[in-house]
């Protein structure tokens, strides 16, 4: 029975710290496949006056730094896009790295079939269409036909050679995600018409780079400062002020590392917490079992047996238990793994993380058991090894009461760390309930959104132009539409974009030249279809279309930040350029209109400068169609932009069809998975904090039942056992709630950026989370004392 209760409880602990070792462990310490001696790889970041710090670099300057620089073996530069891949069966959508053709070399990954990429294929923008296909695209879609290197498939339309095959289980050098191919940088025009790639300013790739083995960071950091500066004074319209930043390769991307460091940190930290309830949980059982030892120890002790053997063999039991319990974690974590892989959200980007055990998992599970195993077994085997040998020879009961004491601590910390679990978990789900009444700056209940990428079918500009005109004009006349338009991005669905901007005719400080802002293309009607209020000025209109003057649309922010002034129309008729992008590199932008601040990125953030251009203006051919329907409309309404774009282009998949709600519900997914995995943690807390409550006041109930005999002989009332009984355990728990809340005030203040509409603080999770900790503490205690009411006096006088 006591085996298998703390092997039971000991699997809880450790098997769900193994399970979150094990995310960090695939996210942040696995090696990453296919990749040679990657501790040498630098990840090489743009920084800016402000101090603001961006993974982003234009070809131009990818060149100049991959050709001047003298401290690395080789740089590498590549981004990321969805493609329409189409190889004699339906089209399908699949994930496309475009890579530098040195990229296989600078990560030393050798291929698995053909060969990779040659110096002449990255020379001449067009000129060499050839694709590598990873190793699980090549055996899920092409059942590893050996003879495909040489064979052509088509990319959003255009053929190209398959010439190599990727290791198996190499992905590049993010953790998690998973390419299905690589294309030539020198091939991206093709797949993406609209992108200005020889554009100073058109920042997008991510410049990963090798040193040299002579060569430390510190001397490769001042060398590439040097060579930003160098580029500085040539061309300043585009990067004055812009330094780099060398950082030791990551498999997360820079912008997420913090986060996601923060939130691993958060979720181990709990973790622990629920460990340290189950050990003490078996530590309070061990001091009961000890005593059930008492005249085995003392018989021991009497014929010589010394206390440091008793401790040590006491010692390598409590281990030999931890170990088996580590050995259940494990098992747990193997199937706790898999649940939480179900939070992953949906992406364009493949996400494939590996949170298989490996040594370092089970490494971590046994020095945790091995550490647990002898922390929380010296306390019992230290009590059992010095027994009063004549007393417990003869089953005196009185020299109980240390071990009583030392099981009332385990218990209280049991409840404290408990109530702190559960006012975490409380906080967050009261977050999420609020995560609703924030004001978002528009209003997506009853907007319905569908996406397209139309460079996956080959359109031009002009042919996608067309393809959206006519789709505009065919869904607005549907019945139960209030309003259509078009936007590049949905607000926080986690893919905004960010440019730089030159505001022109002003004088300004160093950290606000070259600001970096917040993008958006939308479409006429755009801010009536989501309710984004216009504070000022007007809204984009038919006469903003191409050829005309640019014009853009700012938040209140932006306009407030830049161009101070009584009111907000101190901000119309400004102007401002782009660094770069879309050919805007030099135009002027004026200032039009001012709308409402939104939430972009998380509903967390503080407001931020942001730019709407018109569609007409800043063509894309992936934007998402705003449909506002009436209430009941949406089903028919999404049924017939189905028939439309079929009647369209039949072989163009419609993406994401769902409501606005669910899109940016994106935002929320870390908040989701702390709320769940800390409310799921809490109740396992208070459950074993329950057993731990029952434990105690049971023995101590059975220990004490000599006295309750004398007592209910002596007239005392069944009522009054039940409430000697019933105080033990509510005494414990209104201790273990002090200690508890005055943890949590202390804990909780560093959870206030995370949480939203709720105080760090909040009266109703504290004080409700401490009511439902008593509540547990005397259903608990109930039992036992129930069961103390039934002692027949007579046969307690009689017990030993």
């Amino acid at each position: 029975g006591f085996t298998m209760v703390a092997v039971l409880t000991l699997a809880i602990g450790i098997g769900a710290n193994t399970t979150i070792f094990s995310v960090v462990n695939g996210i942040l310490l696995r090696p990453l496949p296919g990749i040679t001696h990657s501790g040498a790889l630098v990840d090489m970041h743009a920084t800016e006056p402000s101090g603001s710090s961006f993974h982003s670099f234009s070809y131009p300057e990818y060149v100049y730094f991959r050709d001047q620089n003298k401290v690395f073996d080789g740089l590498m530069a590549h981004t990321g896009m969805p493609v329409s891949m189409t190889a004699g069966a339906e089209p399908e959508r699949v994930f496309a790295l475009i890579v530098s053709g040195n990229s296989f070399e600078v990560l030393g990954t050798p291929p698995a079939q053909g060969r990779f990429f040659l110096p002449e294929e990255d020379q001449t923008p067009g000129t060499h269409p050839v694709v590598v296909l990873s190793y699980g695209l090549w055996q899920r879609r092409f059942g590893a036909d050996k003879t495909l290197v040489g064979k052509t498939i088509a990319l959003n339309g255009h053929p190209f050679s398959v010439v190599g095959v990727a290791p198996e289980g190499f992905r590049g050098t993010q953790a998690g995600l998973m390419p299905d191919l690589w294309v030539p940088l020198m091939m991206q025009a093709q797949l993406r018409p609209d992108t200005n790639m020889m554009g100073r300013g058109a920042r997008g790739l991510e410049i990963i780079g090798r040193l040299k083995a002579e060569v430390p960071m510190k001397q490769a950091q001042a060398a590439m400062t040097s060579l930003a500066y160098q580029l500085a004074e040539s061309y300043p319209d585009t990067n004055r002020g812009r330094g780099i930043e060398l950082r030791s390769a990551s498999t997360i991307p820079g912008q997420f590392r913090g986060a996601v460091i923060g939130f691993m940190g958060i979720l181990m930290f709990v973790v622990s917490l629920v460990l340290l309830i189950a050990c003490a949980n078996v530590g309070a059982m061990a001091l009961a079992r000890a005593k059930a030892r008492q005249k085995e120890i003392a018989i021991r002790m009497a014929v010589g047996a010394g206390r440091r053997r008793i401790i040590g063999q006491l010692l390598i039991e409590s281990v030999l238990l931890f170990l088996l319990g580590g050995a259940a974690g494990v098992l747990i974590a193997v199937w706790t793994t898999r649940l939480l892989l179900a939070f992953t959200p949906p992406s364009d980007v493949p996400i494939s993380l590996d949170l298989g055990v490996d040594f370092r998992v089970l490494l971590f599970t046994l020095l945790v058991s091995l550490a647990t195993g002898l922390l929380f077994g010296l306390a019992p085997a230290l009590q059992a090894s010095k027994p009063d040998v004549l007393s417990a020879l003869k089953n005196d009961a009185s020299g109980a009461s240390r071990r009583s004491r030392l099981r009332n601590v385990f218990v209280i910390a049991q409840i404290a760390i408990s109530l702190v679990l559960l006012i975490t978990a409380g906080l967050f789900l009261r977050s999420l309930q609020n995560a609703g009444s924030i004001d978002l700056g528009f209003r997506p209940e009853g907007v319905q959104t569908v996406s397209f990428d139309l460079r996956t079918q080959g359109y031009d500009e002009s042919k996608g132009r067309e393809f959206y005109r006519q789709l505009l004009e065919r869904v607005t006349v549907f019945p139960g539409v209030g309003a259509v338009s078009l936007a590049r991005m949905v607000p926080l669905n986690g893919n905004n974009m960010k440019m730089g901007i030159n505001l022109t005719g002003k004088e300004l400080s160093a950290d606000q030249r070259s600001p970096m802002v917040g993008l958006n293309v939308v479409g006429v009607r755009y801010f009536e279809t989501i309710q984004m209020p216009l504070l000022g000025g007007r809204a984009f209109n038919e006469t903003d279309r191409r050829g005309a003057p640019l014009v853009a649309i700012v938040n209140e922010t932006m306009a407030r930040r830049f161009y101070p002034g009584s009111d907000l129309s101190t901000a119309l008729g400004q102007a401002f350029t782009f660094e770069g992008g879309r050919n805007l590199d030099t135009e002027r932008v004026s200032i039009v209109g001012v709308v409402k601040d939104a939430k972009y990125d998380t509903l967390g953030e503080d407001p931020q400068p942001f730019v709407y251009m018109p569609f007409e203006q800043s063509y894309s051919g992936e934007m998402t169609l705003h449909i506002r329907t009436e209430a009941n409309a949406a089903a028919s309404v999404l049924a017939g932009v189905r028939h439309e774009v079929g009647a369209l282009d039949k072989d163009l998949p419609l993406l994401n069809v769902m409501p606005m709600t669910e899109q940016i519900g994106f935002s929320l997914v870390p908040l989701r998975l702390a709320a769940t995995v800390g409310g799921t943690l809490g109740t396992v807390g208070l459950l074993l904090a329950a057993i731990g409550i029952f434990g105690v006041v049971n023995y101590s109930a059975s220990q004490r039942t000599r006295e309750i005999g004398i007592r209910m002989a002596l007239g005392a009332q069944k009522w009054d056992v039940l409430r000697l009984v019933i105080r033990q355990g509510l005494w414990l728990a209104l201790a273990g709630v002090g200690i508890g809340l005055a943890v949590s005030c202390a804990l909780t203040r560093t959870l206030g950026s995370l949480l939203y509409g709720v105080g760090a603080t909040d009266p109703f999770v504290f004080i409700g989370t401490a009511l439902l900790l008593v509540s547990v503490a005397f259903i608990a205690s109930y039992q036992p004392a129930r069961r103390a009411t039934k002692v027949d006096p007579l046969e307690a006088l009689r017990y030993e």
